[in-house]
């Protein structure tokens, strides 16, 4: 007689071992998920972190690059000054009544014996034209001896003169002592100079590696350039800060007022 015997297995262990693995993995993937959003946190705020910190050093090199060539045009306008008088330097170019109402700019060239030369500038009138013969003072973003700061920042001045207002008259350029009648204004030669003079100094330092703008060169004119960006005017509408912020580039300037008073004179405007 033939017996027949049958083997029955543990289902039910089978299914709760299945049921734990499902777990298991769950649990793993929920971790990778965390894992993950608390490393895209991190190297997002390590971004953030990183480009403030670069933001902070672009400015302080700006600003240093700014301060370096204020400091070293004022101390060789001064040297230059006491040895020739104001014979071309910069406060007797700025002081002559020829240079009320315009602008004159020159690139801070490292490489250049005097930061201020009659021979090196752009100069533009009181309408904003050019002057022909005096056009080749304008930083070139192409030509490595326009930087500073081991060839990362172009550094530009201008000076302005302001055109004096009918109310001032010819008392803003009087000293004490003196007579209105006494007050005689030269009207010729290129260095005459007016006692008690003001003018503008702006300096402006720009990166131009730290952006997407096309740098033009020498002949570069209108805002599409950096190059031509340095070629505008300092008041008005389109200005040099105008067009750098609107080309995206890395750029700061300062500003200073000069008088030119001479050693033991006080002028009556009491600038």
């Amino acid at each position: 007689m033939i017996k027949r015997s049958s083997i029955s297995y543990p289902t039910s262990s089978l299914s709760s071992g299945h049921s734990q693995s499902g777990a298991v993995l769950i649990v793993v993937l929920f971790v990778l998920l965390l894992i993950m959003i608390v490393g895209t946190i991190a190297v997002k705020q390590s971004t953030t972190d990183l480009k403030v910190s670069t933001a902070d050093q672009v400015n302080k090199l700006l600003f240093q690059a700014n301060d370096a060539a204020l400091m070293k045009v004022e101390k060789e306008d001064r040297i230059l000054s006491e040895r020739r008088g104001n014979v071309d330097t910069l406060k007797g170019y700025m002081s002559s009544t020829q240079r009320e109402g315009r602008e004159v700019s020159f690139c801070v060239r490292p490489r250049s014996t005097r930061l201020f030369s009659i021979l090196e500038i752009s100069e533009r009138t009181k309408s904003n034209a050019q002057v022909a013969d005096k056009n080749n003072g304008y930083c070139n973003p192409n030509d490595s001896n326009d930087y500073v700061s081991e060839g990362r920042v172009i550094t530009q001045m201008t000076f302005a003169r302001p055109i004096a207002t009918n109310d001032e008259g010819v008392f803003i350029n009087e000293v004490e002592s003196t007579l209105s009648n006494d007050f005689e204004k030269p009207e010729t030669g290129g260095n005459v100079t007016i006692e008690c003079t003001t003018f503008i100094g702006y300096v402006t330092s720009v990166i131009p590696a730290l952006s997407n703008a096309p740098l033009g060169d020498a002949d570069s004119n209108g805002t599409a350039t950096v190059a031509g960006c340095l070629k505008q005017p300092r008041t008005g509408t389109n200005t040099v800060d105008s067009c750098l912020t609107a080309l995206g580039v890395p750029f700061q300037t300062q500003q200073q007022t000069y008088l030119n008073q001479p050693v033991g004179v006080a002028c009556i405007s009491g600038n």
